[in-house]
């Protein structure tokens, strides 16, 4: 059999003659301290991830740019060049001794060559050779004293200065003969007297005499030359002395 039980509810009310107490509702909030840690662990972490990714990527960089900078630092190093020491083979005191018992025995051309010492080398200078005269007429060149310091070969004079200069030929012809001008410029002859020679082939056409005035001093002579004149020329400025201060060779074609 079953047993049954009564359940009992027992209700208070308020006894009459006392004043209800008007009872307000409370908030109560409660924190929730394990969600609270569990948030602020995932927000580390999150930072803490961001933190790394980002050194990372600074560290990559920086590598990349030392690897660049070393790159360049090491094109510009100029190569070095690899200096071999030559040893030099020096006769023993005991072959020496032999020789000196033996007879000597003249050597070969081809032993000489072989046995030469390298420190023996023999560096030859390039020497400039002079031209001769005749490539001295052919090219026009001039020889100036230090006394002379202009002398120009030219088809006109404006002002006492030359117009253009010619440099190795004069071209005439029978119907248009061509004046040719020799224009000196000198300094520290004050005084003196020049001479303008000039010359065809080796040969004296014709001089005039020339009186210096100041220190420096321009003066020019010429020459009318025609189709009759074709040949090689010399015009030379001398002192009056004889001495030869200047000349110019062209030739008359």
């Amino acid at each position: 059999m079953t047993d049954k039980r009564n359940i009992v509810i027992k209700v208070k009310y308020p006894v009459s003659g006392k004043v209800t107490e008007n009872f307000e509702p409370k908030m109560i909030t409660e924190w929730n301290v394990k969600r609270i840690l569990l948030a602020a662990g995932a927000l580390v972490f999150i930072l803490a991830a961001l933190f790394y990714v980002i050194n990372n990527d600074q560290q990559k960089n920086d590598s990349d740019n030392a690897a660049v900078i070393i790159n360049t630092i090491e094109k510009k190093v100029t190569p070095q060049v690899e200096i071999k020491e030559v040893e030099i083979n020096k006769p023993d005191s005991s072959k020496q001794v032999v020789a000196k018992t033996n007879p000597p025995i003249k050597p070969t051309k081809e032993s000489n060559k072989k046995n030469k010492p390298t420190s023996d080398i023999t560096v030859k200078k390039a020497v400039k050779k002079q031209p001769t005269e005749k490539v001295i007429k052919d090219l026009g060149y001039s020889k100036v004293n230090h006394n002379v310091t202009r002398a120009v070969l030219t088809y006109d004079i404006n002002n006492k200065e030359p117009v253009g200069e010619i440099a190795r030929a004069v071209n005439v012809s029978r119907k248009k003969p061509v004046w040719v001008y020799y224009f000196t410029e000198l300094k520290s002859m004050n005084g003196s007297k020049v001479y303008h020679e000039w010359l065809k082939n080796d040969v004296l056409v014709s001089k005039q005499e020339l009186i210096i005035s100041g220190d420096t001093w321009r003066t020019s002579s010429r020459k009318l030359l025609a189709d009759s004149a074709k040949g090689n020329w010399t015009v030379r400025l001398v002192d009056e002395h004889g001495q030869l201060l200047n000349e110019k060779f062209f030739k008359v074609e």
